[in-house]
């Protein structure tokens, strides 16, 4: 696991982990809840890392596999 040194906000940082806390959960009707991938995938686009970028979700850190 290679650092990036790039790392998220706090308020993003907190979102991710709510969807991450939620995941599992269903509403009314089994709309699934929270969804971590999806968020990451968002985040990875928006501070354009490379695809396949991880997040370190105890700093917010971004993490490569390379």
């Amino acid at each position: 696991m290679k650092r990036t040194g790039t790392f998220i906000t706090k308020e993003e940082l907190e979102g991710v982990r709510i969807e991450q806390k939620t995941s599992g959960m269903f509403l009314s009707g089994g709309q699934p809840m929270g969804n971590p991938q999806r968020r990451v995938k968002q985040l990875v686009r928006k501070y354009d890392m490379p695809e396949g970028t991880g997040l370190d979700l105890s700093n917010g850190e971004f993490v490569s596999n390379e």
